[in-house]
């Protein structure tokens, strides 16, 4: 009930609405808790003093009003809290109020939340995706490389026109390769073949293991030797999963945000079906430079010159530039490359 500030005389500070008790009677009175120059008072509807001075107790009732008592004479209830607030400032006893004002002690506040932010993102994010790819079950990455595989068929990719002959001499190479490559974690690797004109000579490999060669790799690069050396750099990413660590590790923010929104349907959707994410990521520079020394270790096993990884880089350096083409602009220099593979090959 807010009565007409008239019925209180004029000049208030500020002031409540509310009602009065006299002690030891259930009469109540409307009344108005007010500052003016007078000071704090308590005053009845005819602007007649009750009692001054601040409240000896004052609660506020969970739901329900605020009560204060003046000494042993009145009691007095509102339900203006945020006006008894600003009239008397916050209870003592009000602790997520007093950490509502403004005092220095937010900058250290601030500075914590920061410098908590940036050690997550530092070690916290790696912690969490090694536990997510420890809980990612066989069949969740194996719908990953069915849909990504889909969507690459219908936007990038077209049925391979390679010879039966050239399918074969790669057939033969990958199962020479996958038997001295490091194990699979989510099931057996596979191969396929795509004509793909606008990734040109490369192969690519999806998280559950699928390995997929195009047919500019195998019409450019001809040579057994600098095929197995492809391959076991691939197969690396598959083995120490490297799609998975950058697809979480890209995801994580996202991830978050849509749960704390109640909708993750959306991205998972894209991962699963769509493949946009998985097809946007780039491996990091360590995880090229890892599956280059793995894979060169694994051609080397399986019979094959190691060396020969370095000429597919020459070669690509002579046809495309330093920068190599497009789907190369995230890893490290094609120099760079070559200079580890003939170091990484003479020690084998």
């Amino acid at each position: 009930m807010t009565l007409p500030s008239n019925h209180y005389g004029q000049n208030n500070f500020g002031a409540v609405d509310g009602y009065a008790y006299a002690a030891q009677l259930s009469t109540r009175v409307s009344a108005r808790l007010l500052r003016d120059a007078q000071g704090l008072r308590l005053v009845d509807q005819a602007g007649e003093t009750l009692c001054t001075g601040a409240p000896s107790e004052r609660e506020r009732i969970s739901g329900g009003p605020c009560l204060m008592t003046f000494g042993t004479a009145w009691t007095f209830d509102t339900d203006d809290i945020q006006g008894v607030e600003l009239l008397l400032g916050p209870s003592d006893d009000d602790w997520l109020s007093s950490l509502e004002v403004w005092h220095p002690r937010l900058f250290a506040v601030v500075a914590g939340c920061l410098i908590g932010v940036l050690i997550i993102w530092k070690w916290g994010l790696d912690i969490l995706v090694a536990g997510a790819i420890a809980l990612t079950p066989t069949g969740f990455v194996s719908t990953i490389d069915t849909g990504n595989l889909a969507a690459m068929d219908r936007f990038l990719t077209a049925p391979t026109e390679l010879s039966q002959s050239d399918q074969d001499m790669v057939r033969d190479i990958f199962a020479a390769i996958k038997d001295h490559a490091p194990y699979a974690p989510y099931g057996d690797y596979t191969l396929e073949f795509r004509k793909a004109d606008v990734i040109g000579p490369n192969a690519f490999a999806l998280p559950g293991g699928t390995v997929v060669v195009t047919d500019a790799l195998v019409n450019d690069f001809n040579d057994p030797n600098i095929i197995a050396g492809i391959l076991g750099h691939e197969l690396a990413h598959v083995s120490e999963r490297h799609s998975l660590r950058q697809l979480y590790r890209s995801l994580s923010v996202y991830v978050l945000i849509a749960m704390m929104a109640g909708d993750v349907g959306p991205i998972l959707e894209d991962v699963l079906l769509e493949g946009s994410a998985l097809a946007s990521l780039a491996y990091s520079r360590d995880h090229e430079a890892s599956a280059d020394v793995i894979g060169i270790k694994t051609s080397h096993a399986a019979g094959y010159d190691p060396a020969a990884l370095a000429e597919f880089f020459e070669q690509l350096t002579e046809d495309y530039g330093e920068s190599g083409p497009e789907w190369m602009s995230t890893h490290p220099s094609n120099a760079e490359r070559i200079e580890t593979i003939k170091k990484l090959a003479a020690e084998q």
